[in-house]
């Protein structure tokens, strides 16, 4: 996994970019297995090295199960796993979250790559320019989608959800990490590809089944169990009882410099999408010189 010259080829084909299944076998397992655990698993506290190793068994059982599937190309033609950074506010202690995560999204044209660049480029350095331009950009990489054919599970910025799909499906699909990335950077973005497909489990019976429920559940219009508990955090009061009654005043100070941090996010976020499209433009043209 050290840098590579494939990233750096002027001319590619389809053909000549790896599969996830190809390049997480290729990682350093060691490696891969420390940003999995660092980045994903451990969260916000620190496992002790039993609870560690425990974590490291099952990710290479995962791993092992992951590496002898008979994987499948073509739900995912036509689509690619790459690289899209983000910025995210947790406005309990006012701090910024860089996030890094690998996105499946259609594999542009040269055509249509150029038109969401020149959409990311209008300038946005304040909140009210970056939500225009941003809705412009949405509407653009959703028909970029749509005609991939993913309409259908795709999020507001034309990415796929994978979560549900078969291992064997995503561990299919074809892998872009070129740009000004490094080396763990890289290890990071495989890794958070590892962690969407074990969202349901690390055993892969157990995932297929799990994975069949919930697919049957959003189709009977069934109960979505994320759905119910973020409206619960929702209608949590924020304040105790307090809140509850009405008998907390709002906190001014606070609530607006949180305002005004939030505007700066949306402009970074902005600028991250500006970037994505960017490489993703790079990507169709070197496919078209393939």
């Amino acid at each position: 996994m050290s840098g590579g010259s494939l990233w750096e080829r002027e001319r590619l084909r389809p053909r000549d970019l790896p599969s996830l299944q190809e390049l997480l076998g290729a990682c350093d397992r060691a490696l891969l297995r420390r940003v999995i655990i660092e980045d994903f698993a451990e969260g916000h506290a620190c496992a002790d090295r039993a609870r560690r190793e425990a974590m490291a068994q099952r990710l290479d059982g995962s791993l092992d199960a992951m590496a002898s599937l008979q994987v499948r190309r073509g739900p995912t033609k036509g689509w690619v796993l790459a690289p899209r950074e983000s910025y995210v506010l947790d406005a309990r202690g006012s701090t910024l979250a860089w996030r890094l995560h690998a996105a499946l999204v259609p594999l542009l044209d040269v055509a249509a790559a150029e038109r969401l660049v020149r959409a990311a480029q209008v300038p946005a350095t304040s909140y009210a320019q970056a939500k225009k331009a941003d809705k412009r950009l949405r509407f653009l990489a959703l028909r970029a989608a749509d005609e991939k054919g993913g309409a259908g599970d795709v999020d507001d910025w034309g990415e796929r959800c994978y979560a549900l799909a078969p291992w064997e499906e995503t561990l299919g699909c074809k892998v872009w990490l070129g740009g000004d990335w490094c080396c763990r950077e890289r290890y990071r973005v495989l890794a958070s590809a590892f962690w969407e497909l074990t969202f349901y489990g690390f055993e892969y019976d157990l995932v297929r089944a799990r994975t069949a429920c919930e697919k049957a559940a959003r189709l009977t219009g069934g109960p979505d169990p994320a759905g119910e508990e973020a409206e619960a955090r929702s209608a949590a009061p924020s304040g105790g009882l307090a809140s509850a009654c009405g008998l907390q005043p709002p906190d001014r100070f606070t609530v607006e410099a949180l305002g005004r941090l939030a505007r700066r996010v949306a402009v970074l976020n902005h600028q991250a999408h500006c970037a994505f499209f960017e490489q993703m433009l790079d990507l169709a043209r070197r496919m078209e010189r393939g």
